[in-house]
């Protein structure tokens, strides 16, 4: 047999319909194409929430068997075919969690959305931002998966964890900000209490009005009045914010890219800027620290000192 039919990534791409009309053609008019097809259609009649390897393998086997006694087929089955059935099996039960349970929710350059959880939890997702988590667990395990930012306003009930690469934030009933980006971990809390837990620092607690930064591994935390973060309604405020996480908000917001090289673009920016026009956001955040910005022949805007 060729050994393209036994790549995984082949399978994978033959059980999730994605080979090419070529491919196809090919791989059915093969010997061995009928132990895949027997193994695969075996595959589709389990129930994930009964999934275990050896049964898996015991069930597929007996009804491949079964399928050939049938058909009045007498063949060994060759010693691949028992790593086919672990593989299909395997590429088939990754398809049915990470499709039937897995809810995602993403936003591109200058998109806000706001999302309602299974409890009634909101989430208030920033531009460039992902959040998922796994609908079918949510009544006992309220766990969500964030890269970039987003404000919650959670429900109370158990225990509601955003996780992020650089920490994890814990609450039970409570409005919250999470920033996550590379090397920089910001929370906010509006109401209740909050459990923060970095990946690399000491868990922190935080109640309303309390914020914490993380950047570049120094802490650092303020307090703060605002009933809910500005950026929900069009603006984003900044305190004593490095200004490379500024620039990062103006290119998400925009769609834009900075050429920062000629300035220190940890310099810290207290202000705000408007999410209506580009124009106007670039001044009242360079114009106080005596930055100019010119647009480049590659469309990037490359930032100076005056």
């Amino acid at each position: 047999m060729k050994q393209e039919y036994t790549n995984e990534t082949f399978l994978a791409r033959w059980v999730a319909n994605e080979l090419t009309q070529e491919e196809l053609a090919k791989f059915q008019s093969s010997e061995d194409y009928h132990h895949f097809k027997a193994i695969n259609d075996a595959s589709q009649q389990l129930k994930a929430p009964d999934f275990n390897k050896s049964a898996v393998f015991n069930k597929i086997m007996g009804e491949t068997l079964e399928k050939k006694k049938s058909n009045k087929v007498v063949k060994l089955i060759p010693t691949w075919l028992y790593g086919a059935v672990a593989s299909i099996a395997l590429i088939v039960s990754f398809f049915y969690f990470n499709n039937d349970k897995t809810t995602s929710f993403s936003t591109s350059y200058g998109e806000q959305i706001t999302i309602t959880l299974p409890d009634n939890s909101k989430v208030y997702l920033s531009p460039s931002s992902k959040l998922e988590y796994l609908e079918g667990e949510w009544d006992t395990n309220r766990n969500l998966l964030l890269s970039g930012k987003a404000y919650f306003e959670v429900e109370k009930g158990k225990s509601f964890t955003v996780n992020t690469t650089q920490g994890n934030v814990t609450v039970l009933g409570t409005k919250f900000t999470v920033n996550s980006s590379n090397n920089f971990f910001e929370i906010q809390c509006f109401e209740g209490k909050v459990k923060v837990t970095p990946s690399n620092n000491s868990e922190i607690i935080l109640t309303k009005g309390k914020a914490h930064r993380i950047y570049n591994n120094e802490s650092e935390s303020w307090n703060f009045n605002q009933d809910s973060p500005s950026w929900i309604n069009g603006e984003s405020s900044f305190k004593n914010t490095p200004i490379s996480q500024v620039i990062t908000a103006l290119e998400k917001q925009y769609k834009i890219k900075f050429d920062a090289t000629n300035i220190d673009v940890n310099k810290r920016f207290t202000g705000t800027f408007t999410h209506d026009n580009i124009n106007i956001a670039l001044k009242t955040v360079f114009a106080p620290m005596k930055i100019s910005f010119t647009l480049a022949k590659n469309s990037s805007v490359i930032l100076t000192y005056n």
